[in-house]
């Protein structure tokens, strides 16, 4: 295949790219494979920076999750100082390694952690690799300035979230709410327009925690970054869990927990044993 051809797929996400030789590219200083398919001489991110990418995450020929796929379209993660944690994921190794406009790949070996989130026909794959595209870079100042309008947007939504509580608790939402078998409550806000979810599926999910007298116990709004796990395998409170997985990307939605469903008498700190919770998510 024609290489400039055969680099364009591979920056669309249009064919795995497990089809490079294993010796193809540079080991980076974290031991992963890292190959740069464009090398445009961009301006290159730096330590303490932000990034926009298009993110593809493939194993083998399935392609696990896609930036461009979801409601959010691209995906903006910081560059920490490296040098300061533990583990740096490949796709914050990637983005120190690449220019603006480039598209490279990255690959991680799989470890028997990862092993268990790997489809079946998948399992003897040795790597899982993400494609990325360099869309944009924010600087420090910039950062700060979109961290203090994200504090504002945040106090307004945890008002009308609140509020939306006091609604749900005085029955006004009654006519409005969904009940599943299980017995957890929806309120869908926005429907979303990407693909719903799948069991399994990879997907970032912001949201705020409260009780039903609108105290909150917890907010991924406030920390600033989405949580992220494999949407039904457990990770997540049952009905939370439950929750998203009738959702769709991009959705923004309450969920009405029951005790059952959510910690039960086994409660942690901040939420009383047997407590209904509220979370107001939203599906990246």
């Amino acid at each position: 295949m024609n290489k400039i051809l055969f680099s364009l797929l591979i920056t669309l996400g249009l064919i795995p790219v497990s089809l490079h030789s294993q010796s193809e590219g540079i080991v980076t200083a974290h031991g992963y494979r890292f190959v740069n398919h464009t090398q445009k001489g961009g301006q290159k991110p730096r330590i303490g920076e932000s990034v926009t990418a298009n993110v593809d995450v493939w194993v083998g020929k399935t392609l696990l999750s896609s930036s461009r796929k979801t409601g959010v379209g691209v995906y903006q993660y910081d560059l920490p100082d490296t040098a300061t944690i533990n583990h740096v994921p490949p796709i914050v190794e990637a983005a120190l390694l690449m220019g603006l406009g480039d598209s490279a790949t990255i690959f991680q070996k799989i470890d028997p952690y990862m092993l268990q989130f790997i489809p079946e026909p998948e399992r003897n794959e040795k790597e899982i690799y993400f494609q990325i595209v360099l869309l944009g870079i924010q600087s420090i100042a910039e950062k700060q300035r979109a961290a203090q309008a994200a504090r504002e947007l945040t106090r307004i939504k945890r008002e009308k979230v609140q509020a939306t509580v006091l609604d749900y608790t005085l029955g006004r939402l009654n006519n409005q709410l969904t009940t599943t078998a299980s017995g957890l409550k929806m309120l869908v806000e926005t429907p979303g327009n990407g693909p719903k979810i799948k069991e399994q599926e990879p997907v970032q999910v912001h949201y705020f925690g409260l009780l039903t007298d609108g105290s909150s116990f917890d907010s991924s709004y406030e920390r600033g970054e989405p949580i992220a796990f494999p949407a039904g395998t457990g990770q997540m409170i049952p009905g939370f869990d439950e929750g998203v997985l009738q959702l769709k990307h991009g959705s923004k939605a309450y969920l009405f927990i029951p005790p059952t469903l959510g910690y039960g008498d086994q409660s942690p700190e901040l939420i009383p044993p047997n407590s209904e919770l509220v979370f107001y998510i939203e599906v990246l």
